[in-house]
């Protein structure tokens, strides 16, 4: 029987000129043209496959985390907010960590903790919030120089009783000191962190009705750098218990100035030693003086 040609190949070697195609190119378009139909439908059903292959494991993931996972991440900021430590930290930097909290006094308390930043060239800005029993009782800014251990108070607040308090950390934001404006940060810090406090003192003073605590310090700025503001915060000690807790801001100190400070503080008993802590971002330019002849 002699071999007849199909429609289809008649009129795709009528359109071939010798030469031009191979007969093995030529087999390949014919068998592509004859099963491009199941060709595409089994394309489409590998897409199909892997695009629900990745709906199931989704899901999978999913449910898994609210069955078995959920759980234990809720414990684990639990213990984060129990024990202090925040885990907040920029991708080279070392995370801030944080003291436990102390309740000074009793309707209002004033909260204090100690925080401390690792990091050798990265200042933290940060929201810190003193939590009580989950709930904020009082938000505000703070930063924290590199390797600085740093007191963070809230004064006045009122504290529910029994109330377990923490201290939590959110919204750090790092600042890289450039090392083509500061390139020995020991020895910038050295030349900037020259406020001295002398001469504090603790006394009574009289007057109508009670006697009133009378505090007073000297601050000499021995930097050849003038400052805006100077917060000032004041710890009052009894032997070695912390009783109270003050702050201050003390404005336009100039370089090589001694300020003598005095004030009342009602609130203050017993108390026989001060510590008395400066508290500059020298990193702050906007609070620099401007120098002048």
């Amino acid at each position: 029987m002699p071999f007849k040609k199909t429609n289809l190949e008649t009129s795709l070697l009528d359109h071939v000129e010798a030469g031009d195609v191979s007969m093995k190119k030529l087999s390949f378009g014919l068998w592509y043209l004859r099963h491009r139909r199941l060709f595409l439908s089994f394309l489409i059903g590998i897409f199909v496959l892997v695009s629900m292959s990745g709906w199931i494991y989704g899901f999978y993931g999913l449910g898994h985390y609210f069955i078995f996972d959920r759980e234990q991440d809720r414990l684990s900021l639990a213990e984060m907010f129990k024990t202090g430590v925040n885990f907040l930290a920029g991708r080279t930097n070392q995370a801030l960590s944080v003291s436990a909290v102390k309740i000074i006094g009793d309707s209002p308390s004033s909260l204090l903790a100690e925080i401390y930043n690792p990091n050798n060239r990265a200042t933290a800005h940060f929201v810190y919030s003193f939590m009580a029993n989950g709930q904020a009782i009082v938000q505000r800014d703070g930063f924290v120089l590199p390797g600085q251990h740093k007191y963070l108070v809230a004064l006045d607040q009122k504290v529910p009783a029994g109330a377990a308090v923490t201290l939590v950390i959110s919204q750090a934001g790092w600042q890289k000191i450039n090392p083509r404006q500061i390139a020995d940060w020991p020895d910038f810090l050295a030349k900037h962190d020259q406020l001295i406090i002398s001469d504090s003192q603790i006394s009574l003073m009289s007057g109508s009705g009670q006697p009133v605590t009378q505090i007073k310090f000297q601050l000499s700025n021995r930097t050849s750098y003038g400052y805006w503001s100077v917060p000032v915060l004041i710890l009052a000690y009894q032997g070695e218990n912390l009783t109270s807790v003050n702050e201050l801001v003390l404005a336009k100190l100039k370089s090589g100035e001694t300020q003598s400070v005095s004030f009342a503080w009602p609130e203050l008993k017993n108390a026989d030693r001060l510590e008395i802590v400066p508290i500059i971002d020298y990193l702050d330019q906007s609070n620099y003086l401007p120098v002048t002849d």
